[in-house]
């Protein structure tokens, strides 16, 4: 197979970037005639190749091709990759586990074109979700997206099953927590208890649907004030302090050790109070390793997230807003960051494509006047898949009106 791309788009990303036909040519791993080829349409771009234009020209596959992130099919994924049917073949025959499967290029070939792939094995949903894990992997792209590209591929099969993740063992966050002292990892104790506190109250308002702070803020927590705590009290984390037997102000030397350590971040300003006028402040943030560090020493698991490939309970919420409005969709203006995760033709990170489970258009029959937010039919499908496993993970949502039939 290979990927046809839009008129002069090569074209313009090469110029953009300075580089010659020949330039191009010699990093790609062509000659300078099979990229004039490509830029006049002459010629369609084969797998590997249309790998090796994205890494090199560092731009998305919708750039070249016009295709929008959240419509990508299994075949999309592997071109991205650039690699061939053959290519991914061997390297899967290499996996732990893919001795029974017999994996072969056909195989490949059929599974990306929606037709029955020979052989016991290949009929079993937790084989199946073992093969789209390892795609995952090969392609160096998360699961939720090749399971998105799967349901679209092969639309009436059941859905792969994906294996359960590994739990890596956490030795070296263990050696970390070793080679603080006592009071440094009381400090670093109580304000990741802290820390944990306001991620659940976080959590709780997003359910209550209240305004979303931002995560940079709320993170942020005080840890001391230069004032008599006569005047001013304790904080939540010197409460936390005093509980466990350190009563100093908690912004000395402790802190400092925690911070040299990439354990935590500290942040000086000044805060106003009533009748004490601009103090000294003392902020801190947690980390991730100072967060997984306190984690693994704790015996705290980490809060598990829904189960891949289904969504958090905000972007779930989205979804079920849009699927009651059906035909009448729902406003244009459809807050926060949740298309950036589930319309077509965007992307959360700039890498990674969305969902495509939302799309902005105009409603059926209609040629001008507002956009509005519909279901995709991959939208519908993931409604079909998942509406009973959302009611028992987010029973707090109201799905019951929600449709989980496409018919």
């Amino acid at each position: 197979m290979a990927q046809s791309l839009r008129t002069q788009a090569l074209e313009r990303q090469r110029l953009f970037r300075d580089m010659s036909v020949e330039e191009l040519a010699e990093a790609v791993g062509v000659t300078p005639r099979a990229v004039r080829h490509w830029e006049a349409g002459t010629r369609a771009v084969g797998d590997r190749a249309f790998g090796r234009l994205l890494e090199v020209l560092q731009c998305g596959a919708q750039i070249l091709t016009g295709r929008d992130p959240g419509t990508e099919s299994l075949a999309d994924l592997r071109r991205d990759a650039g690699m061939s049917t053959e290519e991914v073949a061997s390297v899967l025959r290499n996996k732990r586990g893919a001795h029974d499967l017999r994996i072969s290029a056909e195989k490949i070939r059929d599974l990306e074109r929606g037709r029955r792939v020979r052989g016991w094995a290949w009929g079993s949903q937790e084989t199946l979700g073992q093969v789209a894990r390892m795609l995952a992997q090969v392609y160096r792209i998360p699961d939720r997206v090749v399971m998105d590209a799967w349901r679209r591929s092969r639309p009436e099969d059941p859905l792969p099953l994906l294996p359960a993740p590994l739990v890596r063992q956490p030795a070296g966050k263990l050696n970390a927590w070793s080679s603080l002292n006592d009071r440094q990892r009381t400090y670093l104790t109580c304000i990741f208890r802290q820390d944990q506190e306001a991620e659940e109250e976080q959590r709780h308002a997003r359910h209550l649907s209240t305004e979303r702070r931002p995560a940079a803020e709320w993170r942020r927590m005080t840890l001391a004030l230069s004032a008599s705590s006569d005047a001013v009290g304790y904080t939540r984390i010197q409460e936390r302090l005093r509980e466990a037997g350190v009563h100093d102000p908690g912004a000395g030397s402790s802190v400092s050790a925690l911070e040299r350590r990439g354990l935590i971040f500290v942040y000086r300003d000044r805060v106003y109070v009533d009748g004490l006028g601009d103090l000294p402040r003392t902020r801190v943030e947690m980390t991730r390793p100072g967060r997984a560090v306190a984690r693994a020493a704790l015996g705290v698991p980490r809060p598990a997230g829904p189960p891949a490939p289904l969504l958090s309970s905000w972007l779930w919420k989205i979804m079920v807003r849009v699927a009651r409005a059906g035909t009448q969709g729902v406003d244009g203006s459809l807050a926060g960051r949740g298309p950036h995760y589930l319309a077509v033709g965007q992307s959360p990170d700039g890498r990674t494509p969305s969902r495509g489970f939302i799309v902005l258009r105009h409603p059926d029959g209609v040629t001008h006047g507002p956009y509005r937010w519909f279901l995709t039919d991959s939208g519908q499908h993931h409604i079909d898949d998942h509406l009973d496993a959302y009611r028992s993970l987010y029973p707090g949502i109201d799905a019951e009106s929600v449709d989980g039939s496409s018919g």
